[in-house]
């Protein structure tokens, strides 16, 4: 599996020895639809379904209205401004799994957290708050219906609103909840400035306050409007103060870029106006023409355009979602073209979970000339993301192609064998290490909640579960239904 050091990576070989079974290589040419709830997969589902209960009861015991549990110290932290963070991006996934006590004490500490300020005097990120806070509410709202979750709502859109008073209408990616008067930095990254129109249009179309649908729907529109080099391509900085773009940047789908592209879809999926279905088509050819690259080994992956205009060939973890997209979007504009590169990434995906010794996938990928992989020291942490297996769960639903359940399983397998601590679940310093004794971190972040173990439990449903020709899913995995 681990062939040597190159130039500072770990070289790892893609089809030789592997410690597992690589399933085979994708087909998309025959469709099928995802099949009947079997015992297997329910045993699966159930098997998720107590992973949620594990994690959140160590959540609960130790750290019960902080942000975050910290697992090996049994603590928890307040990183996020302390707003209970994991709390309530766990509320939809414990609402969904029917884990009716532990929803019910949840729901109601929503109603004692104070919005309208940090208790500890923190700024706070506009882009964090909206995808795990705001959405966290509405997805959970969307399922429940408690009016609680939608007062509570309005009061998280209030406070972020401040945030978009700037000359643009785009907001300053921190805010000092307490000082509504500072403000942020001046530059924003594209996925800060463009990932909250689902979570504020949504708040507009449920409360009825059209004034969140019109901010959101500027910054969108001052997002078009910046002067750009490629068409389709986005750079990943942008001045809040004046609406353009910065030179010096690069161009890709993973941190700071992704959720802004996959916006674009969501955005014509929930609500049917087409300049966001041009906007997608547009961004998914130029992606498709510029960022996407193949090794000799045929692995086809999404680099990032350098300033010098090099695609650099690696992948990041953050862009695994990516793939998930392109066969969502391949399914309602009709692209099949799509969804075959979507089941080629898809397979890229795993294949960088398989080739490590913890079945785990690192934060990078390197793609080597001579079709091998690679992967640094310093990016080979596994967070308890949730990228590929979001891709695999779409890949399912999409396809039925029952490797991806299969894929999927071996994943959660992994997590349990690999991840799983006493007091919840903890992140991992390297993939490529099963001596666990030193290979753990003390963090659970809150997607891991909110998005991993929800992913897997759909992955493992019946198609009737929230179905994607129903259902829209945010970036952080919140589940808006489809307004027909």
């Amino acid at each position: 599996m681990l062939c040597g050091l190159l130039g500072g990576l770990y070289l790892l070989s893609v089809y030789g020895e592997l410690g597992r079974t690589l399933t085979q290589q994708p087909n998309v040419h025959s469709p099928q639809q995802p099949n009947e709830h079997s015992p297997e997969q329910q045993r699966r589902q159930k098997a998720v379904r107590v992973a949620m209960q594990h994690a959140w009861h160590g959540y609960r015991t130790h750290a019960f209205g902080h942000d975050e549990l910290q697992p090996l110290t049994q603590s928890g932290n307040i990183r996020w401004g302390n707003w209970s963070i994991s709390l309530l991006d766990a509320l939809d996934s414990l609402k969904l799994m029917e884990l009716h006590t532990e929803y019910a004490e949840a729901k109601a500490h929503v109603r004692n957290i104070d919005f309208t300020r940090s208790p500890h005097g923190f700024t706070i990120s506009v882009f964090e708050m909206t995808i795990r806070a705001l959405g966290g509410l509405l997805g959970a709202y969307e399922l429940d219906h408690d009016p609680l979750l939608l007062q509570k709502a309005e009061e998280v859109g209030r406070t972020l609103a401040r945030a978009f008073d700037t000359p643009t209408g785009l907001p300053y990616s921190q805010l000092d909840v307490n000082n509504p008067k500072s403000s942020g930095a001046g530059m924003a990254s594209l996925a800060e400035a463009g990932t909250m129109q689902l979570e504020f249009k949504q708040l507009a179309q449920i409360s009825g306050k059209r004034e969140f649908w019109d901010m959101a729907e500027r910054v969108s529109d001052v997002l078009e409007a910046g002067s750009r080099t490629h068409t389709g391509l986005y750079p990943m900085y942008i001045s809040v103060l004046t609406g353009q773009y910065a030179k010096w940047t690069e161009y890709t789908v993973g941190a700071m870029a992704d959720s802004f592209y996959e916006y674009m879809l969501k955005q014509y999926i929930m609500h049917g106006d087409d300049k966001y279905r041009s906007r997608y088509i547009a961004s998914v050819d130029a992606i498709t023409s510029t960022l996407v690259g193949r090794t000799k080994g045929n692995l086809a992956f999404v680099g990032r355009l350098a300033n010098d205009g090099r695609l650099v060939r690696e992948m990041e973890h953050l862009a695994c979602f990516y793939p998930g997209l392109l066969a969502l979007g391949a399914q309602v504009l009709d692209r099949p073209q799509d969804l075959l590169l979507a089941e080629e990434l898809t397979h890229t995906c795993f294949v960088a979970y398989n080739m490590t010794a913890t079945g785990l996938g690192p934060e990078h990928v390197y793609f080597i000339d001579d079709g091998g992989l690679g992967i640094s020291p310093s990016d080979s942490r596994y967070m308890l993301r949730p990228e590929t297996v979001e891709s695999l769960f779409v890949m399912y639903r999409i396809t039925g192609d029952q490797k991806y359940q299969e894929w999927g399983w071996q994943i959660f397998e992994s997590i349990e064998q690999y991840a799983r601590v006493e007091h919840g679940y903890a992140a991992l310093v390297n993939v490529l290490q099963t001596n666990m004794t030193s290979n753990l971190e003390d963090s659970m972040e809150s997607f891991f909640l909110a998005e991993t173990l929800k992913y897997l439990y759909l992955l493992f449903s019946p198609p009737t579960v929230l179905p994607l020709d129903e259902y829209v899913f945010t970036t952080e995995a919140h589940p808006f239904r489809i307004i027909k």
